[in-house]
């Protein structure tokens, strides 16, 4: 059995010597090792030869992984060592951050495909998939504002304190959104933040809407129809007590297939979104389920 084991050499958390475990933990349990690196063009190789693929790194990295798969045409079983800077997916489908237990638990799941094997519907951003989330609005803007120095030595909380030193140029974006529903009915929603949730999880352990999932074969949209400073607040107060967001008389949510965006000004147009934890490159104008899975290998008690 042959694994490729890629890594992303420019994450703030990346450890060599975490990455040698891992592949050392691997080769203990019989299998061969190939490692692979992501470029950030996205433009690397998944060797055919390989029986399954081990991403070491955050949900970006997963992301540009999904992505070359998607654009070779290849279906391999796909897992993730949580080594990034926050992991969603890993929490989401329970892997160990263990490099020992990790890849025990997966090469017993490798085993047995028929029980450990969760076929992920794909969700694209202007035709690129991406696995957890997207957002527009203050913490999109934080990511853009970020530090990578600071990020490196102090992980998710340097996009905290981006947040914070927000609060003097408080952006005020406003986006006219389209939202396609499974059941085909459509809505119009003006907003001044939103969100696009695939995974369970959001920014860590928070949870912006309860019932998403990887499995599931729609997306979310949260949307806030008021963004100010208090407003803001409120959503992140009720989100970190786990409390249902929708709840707010401010926030929507809305399950959907398809969401279209147009920007309603100028500033609007030059909004930075985030995407799964990374700065993405342009604007999205439409998010859509895409018509084909990823194979995640769940883990499975050795």
């Amino acid at each position: 059995m042959i694994v490729q084991l890629i890594h992303n050499p420019a994450s703030g958390t990346f450890d060599e010597a975490r990455l040698d475990v891992l592949s050392r933990a691997f080769q203990a349990c019989g299998a061969q090792v190939r490692l692979g690196r992501t470029e950030i063009d996205g433009r690397f190789e998944i060797l055919p030869e390989c029986d399954l693929v081990c991403v070491s790194g955050g949900d970006g990295a997963l992301r540009l992984v999904v992505a070359s798969m998607v654009r070779a045409g290849l279906s391999k079983p796909l897992c993730v060592f949580p080594a990034g800077t926050v992991n969603l997916v890993a929490k989401e489908l329970g892997y160990s951050s263990d490099p020992e237990i990790f890849a025990r638990e997966i090469m017993a799941g490798f085993l047995d495909k028929e029980v450990a094997r969760l076929e992920a519907p794909l969700v694209t951003s202007d035709g690129q998939p991406f696995v957890a989330c997207i957002s527009a609005g203050p913490d999109g803007q934080a990511v853009a504002r970020h530090s990578p120095a600071l990020k490196k030595r102090i992980g998710g909380a340097a996009y905290v304190w981006s947040l914070i030193k927000l609060l003097g140029d408080w952006p005020k974006l406003c986006f006219s959104l389209t939202v396609e529903s499974p059941d085909g009915t459509t809505k119009k929603l003006t907003s001044g933040a939103f969100y696009v949730i695939k995974a369970h999880h959001y920014a860590g352990n928070w949870t912006l809407a309860p019932s998403a999932e990887l499995a599931s074969d729609i997306f979310h949209v949260i949307a806030l129809t008021r963004t100010r400073r208090r407003d803001f607040f409120r959503f992140l107060a009720a989100v970190a007590l786990g409390r249902d967001p929708a709840r707010l008389d401010f926030v929507q949510s809305l399950p959907a297939c398809r969401l279209s965006i147009t920007a309603a000004d100028e500033q609007s147009r030059c909004a930075a979104f985030q995407v799964d934890g990374d700065l993405l490159p342009k604007p999205p104008r439409e998010i859509r389920m895409a018509d084909r899975t990823v194979a995640y290998c769940l883990p499975l008690p050795a």
